[in-house]
């Protein structure tokens, strides 16, 4: 990111002082200083998640924590100055969700088993909240690490193993 700052210099036509625009650069500092940002909007929405994955019904505790997840984006996409689209950004998260689906379905179907057993209430809740934070944390680098690379949702490709 190049900041330009105006400074006032004469101008060479006349005896009157124009503003000219003299350039600034500090790339380093704005790029730390945006990925830092952004990394705390992805701790904040994980801790959002793990609310989310306190729910006792998967299925609502699946759409909650999908729900925060694109809420992340379209901060994160106001940081980096990317235009949002939320329908792009559903069918992006929605990929990347379904990508870790196994691990999911493991996770679900492990908490709601921990539900039917007697104490296992706190052991599923724990779990599925683990689980909610893990995912929201994961899908938020990969954002971050998109954007700085300077892409816009319309060109995402999701990360090879």
């Amino acid at each position: 990111m190049v900041h330009v700052v105006e400074t006032v210099r004469p101008s060479p036509s006349s005896d009157t002082l124009t503003p000219t625009p003299a350039i600034s650069v500090f790339p380093a500092v704005d790029a730390a200083k945006r990925r830092a940002q952004a990394r705390a909007i992805v701790e904040r929405h994980a801790t959002y998640s793990a609310v989310g994955g306190v729910l006792p019904l998967p299925i609502a505790s699946v759409a909650g924590i999908t729900t925060i997840i694109i809420r992340m984006v379209k901060m994160l996409s106001s940081l980096y100055g990317v235009p949002f689209e939320r329908d792009r950004a559903r069918a992006i998260v929605a990929g990347l969700v379904g990508g870790a689906t196994p691990t999911g379905f493991a996770a679900v179907t492990t908490s709601t088993l921990f539900y039917a057993v007697p104490s296992g209430l706190l052991l599923g809740t724990v779990v599925s909240a683990i689980s909610a934070v893990a995912c929201t944390r994961s899908i938020g680098r990969v954002f971050i690490e998109h954007f700085e690379s300077g892409a816009t949702l319309n060109d995402f490709r999701a990360p090879r193993k």
